[in-house]
């Protein structure tokens, strides 16, 4: 039993080591559009520093939160983006246009999970190039409160970072899963955008519905927001089984959507 899932795990990291090697031919291929995506990025990096800044222009708090904090804040919603965009983005892409046109086929008859076959195919290295810019902003917010960082805060950190990149797959994932039923779900992906949004800013901001939505149901406000907890050495345990029991929940109701979406799918050749 041991041998066989050791072969397992080395067949998945074969095969994705192989798709990591295509991704990079493509990345050479399309130089121009990934220079072009960095820079957007930047840019767009700019402007949420330059926003900041002008949300504490004559104050030092907004509410509970300082300007450091805020910026702790900011930085792990990018650093989750950018993770999210590497590995899941391309992959969400291309599902879509395989549903329409009927070619999940292949996916579906490789040996290993058709879900997770359908994520790993195509990872976006810009995206990944962009990541030191997010790190940078949450130093700068570790450097402004002064923090002395454990490694047992930092480990937690990355956990719940880990968690955040995983909400993001699942909330893209739970849209794009809609192409089973609808030819044209691009209004569903266009909103899962602005869900994902919503983790940029202080769960003290949003209504008490939306609190108790994207916190219990959609972790994705509560999992950026505890990511400052985790970092300070505040996160609670309480705090944190709730990310991970919300977490579970979702994907189990990704899952169950995945599953019956695939008994709707009709292959090109049907």
């Amino acid at each position: 039993m041991k041998r066989s899932i050791f072969n397992h795990i080395a067949k998945f990291v074969r095969l994705h080591c192989l798709y990591l090697k295509i991704s990079f031919k493509c990345l050479q291929v399309y130089r121009i559009s990934a220079l072009l995506t960095i820079v957007f990025s930047v840019v767009f990096f700019i402007a949420e520093i330059l926003t900041v800044n002008v949300y504490y222009q004559f104050s030092d708090h907004i509410g509970d939160w300082d300007k450091s904090s805020f910026y702790i804040l900011l930085g792990s919603f990018n650093i989750m983006i950018c993770l999210y965009t590497y590995l899941f983005e391309i992959a969400h892409d291309e599902f879509v246009c395989k549903i329409r046109f009927g070619e999940l086929d292949c996916d579906l008859i490789k040996p290993i999970d058709s879900q997770v076959f359908s994520a790993i195919k195509r990872v976006d290295y810009p995206s990944l190039l962009n990541l030191p810019i997010p790190i940078w902003i949450v130093y700068q917010g570790v450097s402004g409160l002064e923090l002395k960082t454990t490694l047992v805060n930092m480990f937690l950190y990355k956990i719940v970072l880990m968690f955040g990149v995983f909400i993001i797959y699942l909330i893209n994932q739970f849209s794009v899963n809609f192409s089973f039923w609808f030819t044209d779900a691009s209004s569903l992906v266009s909103a899962s955008d602005q869900v994902t949004q919503l983790g940029s800013k202080p769960l003290q901001v949003y209504p008490k519905i939306l609190r108790l939505g994207f916190s219990y149901i959609i972790p994705i406000v509560l999992s950026t927001n505890l990511s400052v907890d985790a970092i300070q050495g505040n996160l609670t345990i309480n705090n944190f089984l709730v990310l991970m029991l919300a977490t579970s929940l979702f994907f189990l109701l990704v899952r169950l959507q995945w599953t019956l979406g695939l008994r709707k799918y009709s292959s090109a050749s049907s």
